[in-house]
Parts: structure tokens; C-alpha cells; sequence
């Protein structure tokens, strides 16, 4: 057994390059819970990764759930050793992390639904940029080489014939890339939120020019962007049945609490450290009504851009199945060489 475990840590340590922490409007199917979704759970605490950011904000009520240990983490490759170790049973992660899971450990991940649409956008100082084609004969500066953020901005841009036209430089961090946006050394930046919610607020020359999501929709107009899921253990979905269906019921319910009340969730988001608070900070000297009214208008924003949401079932398939399509077509090693079977799924 001690050898199996350092045989799978090992072949998920080589794909902890190609992760990205993830993370408008979703539709009902997406985001309402089933009747079930108050039942009690008797069996054992299921244990749940969620990563700050975007990604870990729909599972915000899972964090006070007695049927839940949550771990909450900072990088999203610190899921590879918790499944691998079977330190936790159900974790979110990038939407291509889940694939090349599944291929690594030869199906040992299940993908229970997807948790997080488009969160990155075209952002900008001092420029004016209105569409994608304002970017021609630009340099653009973005995080994520060699994962998702490349994978769709390159998809975007020869959809739009400008793949020839469009420089994209890459560093590292999403903070040092919002530190020099903000500072005035970048102009035109691609960025996932909330670190557009942080620059825009920190710089009233910063603004939100283009959502990719919304460009993303319209060269593929049958299906979502999406960008991160939740996925378990497959031995763990096999043993519990009843616990993974308590799972899914119980995170929708949370998606559908934050989405339908912002303000409130925005609050619980600050308190639990999945978000920095200072997001959905407003001027200290507003009246207090004026500021009350502020702080909803933020957090209805950050929200809202964060897309976050609950996929299950066969529209999850079918949304996952066409992202992956356009990560294979990129780099086939972002989604673990080839394109995941119909069994990462599960559908219930």
C-alpha cells in the first residue's frame, strides 16, 4: 500500500504545472437545490477541499456545516498530494487538473460538477479598449503559461484573427501582475477576479474593458467557459453513495445562498478567509446608508464577475467535454494527453 501511494504521488506531481486556481449570471438548473437538500447526513464528516478565491466561494456554507471538515488552501496543487494521500474525499480544483487526475490515477477522481465559469478579463490604465480587435499591434500581459488562462486567450485571439497581431507576455503572480496595472507599468492586462476587483479599486484609471467569457461565448456559442469543478475520490463515491448526493445538494444550496444574496455572502466570504476583505471595502467616510448601499453594489459586482455556480449531471458532460476540447487542441498535455472518457463523469 505504502508503495501504491508513492507510485500515485509520484505521476500526480507531474502534472502540478499545467494547475490554475480558478474561478454573471447562471441559470436556475445551475445553482437551485434539489428538495433534498436540507435531509441530514449520518455518515462520517466528509472531508472537503476548498481553495481561496473564486473557486472555494460557492462552498462558503459548507464552512459551518457540521457534516463537513473543510480545509481551505491557497494553492491549487496542494490538491494533488490531499487526493493522492486521501487526505480529503471531495476538493475543488482547475477544470484541466481534474482531467489529468483522472488519467494519472487511472480513473481514481470523479467530477461531481462544475463550480466556477469564466473569471478573467481584459483589464486596462490608461487605455481605451472596447473589444478584442483594440488589441491589435498591443502588448498584453497575463498569469497562467502553460495552463487555462493561455489555453483561452490564444483561442480567442485566432478566433479573432489576431493571434498574429497581439503580443502576450507572462509573469508569474496575480498580485505582481495587478501591482504594476495599478501602478501604471501595465496598461493592458488579462485578469482573473477578484484581482480585477482589487486593481480597479485601488486605481480609478484601472477599468474592466472586455469579459473573456463574454468573447469566449460568442466563437462558441453552445456552451459555457468554464474554468473550475469539484471533484472526489472515486473510491470514495463508490462507498458513499448517499454522502456525495448530500455533498451536491448541499453545495448548490450554498452557490444559490451567495448568488441570491451578495451582500450577506460577501460577509461570510471576508470572515472565513476564502476572499481578502479589503474587496469589498468601501470610502470609510460615506454616510451610513450611503456606505450600506456601497458595499451591496461591490459585492453584487464581485460576485456576480465570479461566476460561480453548480454544473451536475449531463450538462456538466457536456460543458467540460467541449472546454477540454479546446485545451487538448492547445497543448493534448494539459488534459493529461488525451481527452477524458465519459467515466470521469459522475452523473448520478
Amino acid at each position: 500500500m505504502k508503495n501504491a501511494k508513492r507510485i500515485l504521488a509520484l505521476a500526480l506531481a507531474a502534472i502540478m504545472l499545467f494547475a490554475l486556481a480558478a474561478c454573471s449570471g447562471s441559470s436556475d438548473e445551475s445553482t437551485t437545490a434539489p428538495s433534498d437538500a436540507t435531509a441530514a447526513y449520518t455518515g462520517e464528516k466528509i472531508k472537503v477541499a476548498a481553495i481561496k478565491g473564486p473557486t472555494g466561494m460557492g462552498m462558503v456554507d459548507l464552512m459551518d456545516n457540521s457534516n463537513y471538515d473543510v480545509k481551505l488552501i491557497s494553492d491549487p496543487t496542494e490538491v494533488v498530494s490531499l487526493v493522492a494521500n486521501a487526505e480529503v474525499d471531495i476538493a475543488a480544483c482547475p477544470l484541466n487538473l481534474a482531467a489529468n487526475l483522472y488519467k494519472k490515477t487511472n480513473g481514481g477522481v470523479r467530477m461531481l460538477g462544475i463550480n466556477t465559469l469564466g473569471v478573467l478579463y481584459v483589464v486596462t490604465n490608461g487605455v481605451e479598449i472596447a473589444s478584442l480587435a483594440d488589441l491589435k499591434g498591443k502588448t498584453v500581459y497575463s498569469t497562467g503559461q502553460g495552463a487555462t488562462p493561455e489555453y483561452i486567450i490564444n483561442h480567442l485571439l485566432k478566433a479573432n484573427s489576431l493571434e498574429n497581431d497581439v503580443k502576450v507576455e507572462y509573469l508569474s503572480e496575480h498580485s505582481e501582475l495587478a501591482a504594476k496595472l495599478i501602478s501604471g507599468d501595465v496598461q493592458v492586462a488579462v485578469l482573473p477576479e477578484p484581482f480585477v476587483s482589487v486593481a480597479t479599486s485601488k486605481n480609478e484609471n484601472v477599468k474592466t474593458a472586455v469579459s473573456l467569457t463574454d468573447e469566449w461565448k460568442k466563437v462558441n456559442p453552445d456552451t459555457e467557459l468554464a474554468m473550475g469543478c469539484v471533484i472526489a475520490r472515486t473510491d470514495f463515491v463508490e462507498k458513499n453513495p448517499d454522502g456525495v448526493k448530500q455533498f451536491i445538494a448541499d453545495n448548490k444550496a450554498s452557490v444559490e445562498n451567495l448568488n441570491l444574496d451578495p451582500t450577506s455572502g460577501s460577509e461570510k466570504l471576508s470572515a472565513k478567509g476564502i476572499v481578502d476583505a479589503s474587496i469589498f471595502a468601501v470610502d470609510s467616510s460615506l454616510s451610513e446608508k450611503k456606505a450600506d448601499a456601497a458595499k451591496t453594489e461591490k459585492a453584487q459586482g464581485v460576485v456576480s464577475r465570479c461566476n460561480i455556480v453548480f454544473i451536475d449531471g449531463e450538462q456538466m458532460k457536456s460543458v467540460a467535454d467541449a472546454n477540454y476540447k479546446v485545451y487538448f487542441d492547445a497543448d493534448p498535455k494539459s488534459v493529461g494527453g488525451e481527452l477524458p472518457s465519459a467515466e470521469l463523469y459522475y452523473v448520478g
